[in-house]
């Protein structure tokens, strides 16, 4: 007697091998057997004929770090067939917080917070609580060095003294053995941005004594530094002895083209016995807040000294002498330095809520003021709420995006988090990436389709449906070390999405981005049903992932 019998579905199970027709029995939440069932008797019987039955998707590179604990019905992730996210990315996590630097830590988080508390303060507390809230999805974490840095030291812009880094390398110590699956950094966001190699490298060390691995959001997009930047993300990992997880290694502007460059990057780690690899979007467009506009040095302090400056001419008129002299790091600085206002948009604000889906270009001229003066001015009325004005920037190139996601050790990750189209996670807009990621990949990289309403994101056929699925599940469950997720076997969870090949398509527009995709059938996650033709249960049987 199976708890479900999955039947009629053709086995996609997740090594990138073509289909096999089966049924899938599943009991006590694992698949029990794979084969022709017959006679078999099951509690409950789920059609799929003509369907693919895959292993459930793995976000390798997530932000709901808040938002699972907001809604934990992670609607945007699951209805999309996600059935793990890995958060803690781009050196943010929730955990480990100390209470002297607590509020310094907890303002700069470019995350909702809606009635959230943060009631804990170690890394293991943290993981709790969503056990304690309970969840739609599972959830591993990263620690996050900006995290543990600021905890440490705030947001000075100097080295650690030899104190303060073996205090943060007992952080890491503590949340490696809490069930962190490895440490991640974002080196073109404060306080990355003040971290030297060398600090990295010992801080990483830590995570190397417990199997975890290496995340690095690089340090530069620009078009002189952005392969030396992919580089030292290898070099730390190398040096430390960890593997290596370049985030959204594809090109940003204005260094399109030098794709195969930092690919080649990759190949040679490996050829060295470094296990690098690396993921990416799938959008031309990306997402980050306007206060990353500002160069670094505004960041130091915080928000509060951050509005200080911002108040004083003179400190504007060097953000705008900047602008005009120096190459710019981050590819919002590069766009805006060019002149680009018009693919600058924003995208949430609280105090400036009819200013939402304009670019600064068009902000700027309804203001009669120049675009950095506009930047400046919102960030400014929006105060202490600085890091929530969220910003859409069109910083890909199609070609890249192909040739990244044609290597063979890239993965597909959101870079989004779980939303919903109710409540306080449906306000502002945000990336459509998050409720459309994976249908998008096989709408617009498999199938080769363009959707109307999303005319800039053309269609082109690049990878096959195993391709896609390899790259969404058993990959990233190999990079995390999870034996016993991401393939369609015997003895393994059954996360699992059942889902139309040839209908499976995003809804969700940068205009409109809180739409449910269309052609997925059943979502299981540690074999509950969790999402049933295309509709949320309200199952919350989602597990926190511990390493080791």
């Amino acid at each position: 007697m199976y708890d479900i019998l999955i039947r009629g579905g053709h086995i996609l199970d997740g090594t990138g091998n073509p289909w096999y027709a089966a049924e899938v029995g599943i009991a006590e939440g694992k698949i029990q057997r794979i084969g022709q069932l017959e006679g078999a008797r099951a509690r409950r019987v789920l059609e799929a004929q003509g369907l693919a039955v895959a292993p459930g998707f793995i976000d390798i590179h997530n932000h709901s770090d808040t938002t699972l604990l907001i809604n934990p019905r992670a609607a945007s992730l699951v209805r999309m067939g996600c059935t793990t996210c890995v958060v803690g990315n781009c050196g943010y996590s929730l955990a480990p917080l100390r209470n002297p630097t607590r509020g310094l830590c907890l303002a700069g988080l470019p995350f909702p917070k809606s009635g959230l508390d943060f009631g804990w303060t170690s890394f293991g507390e943290y993981l709790g609580e969503y056990e304690r809230r309970g969840v739609a999805i599972n959830v591993a974490s990263l620690v996050g060095h900006g995290t543990v840095r600021i905890g440490t030291m705030g947001l000075e812009a100097r080295p650690p003294t030899a104190g303060e880094l073996r205090e943060m390398e007992e952080l890491v110590e503590e949340a490696m053995r809490a069930g962190a699956f490895g440490i991640s950094t974002g080196l073109a966001y404060p306080p990355g941005f003040f971290a030297s190699t060398e600090e990295l490298v010992a801080m990483t060390k830590v995570v190397a004594k417990y199997g975890g691995y290496y995340a690095s959001h690089i340090r530069s997009d620009a078009r002189a530094s952005f392969v030396a930047a992919v580089a030292e993300a290898i070099e730390v990992g190398e040096r430390a002895g960890t593997p290596v997880q370049v985030s959204h290694i594809e090109s940003h502007y204005p260094a399109w083209g030098q794709s195969a460059d930092t690919l080649r990057l990759i190949d040679e780690a490996r050829a060295r016995s470094v296990e690098a690899s690396c993921d990416l979007p799938i959008y031309l467009f990306g997402e980050s807040w306007v206060a990353s506009l500002l160069p670094d040095w505004m960041h130091e302090g915080g928000t509060g000294k951050m509005l200080e400056r911002l108040s004083q001419e003179v400190v504007r008129e060097r953000i705008r002498q900047e602008y005009r002299e120096e190459p710019m790091g981050f590819t919002g600085r590069c766009l805006a330095a060019d002149g680009h206002w018009d693919k600058l948009i924003l995208a949430s604000s609280e105090k400036n809520s009819a200013l939402v889906g304009q670019t600064f270009q068009e902000i700027a001229r309804q203001r009669g003021v120049e675009p950095l003066d506009a930047v400046f001015d919102l960030l400014l009325e929006e105060g202490q709420g600085a890091a929530g004005l969220v910003l859409h920037l069109q910083a890909h190139n199609e070609d890249d995006l192909v040739l990244v996601l044609t290597h063979p050790t890239s993965m597909v990750e959101t870079d989004g988090m779980a939303l919903a189209d109710y409540g306080p996670l449906s306000e502002g807009r945000r990336h459509p990436r998050s409720f459309g990621t994976f249908p998008a990949l096989f709408r617009k990289y498999v199938r080769g389709e363009t959707r109307a309403e999303m005319p800039l994101e053309r269609g082109r056929k690049a990878i096959s449906a195993a391709e896609a699925i390899r790259k969404t599940t058993s990959l990233p469950a190999q990079r995390l070390g999870l034996r016993d997720r991401g393939l369609v076997a015997e003895g393994k969870w059954a996360d699992l999405v059942v889902f139309d090949l040839d209908a499976v398509t995003d809804r969700a527009t940068y205009a409109h981005p809180y739409q449910y995709p269309a052609g997925i059938e059943y979502v299981l996650v540690n074999g509950t049903v969790a999402v049933e033709r295309g509709e949320h249960t309200g199952a919350l049987a989602g597990k926190v992932l511990r390493a080791r």
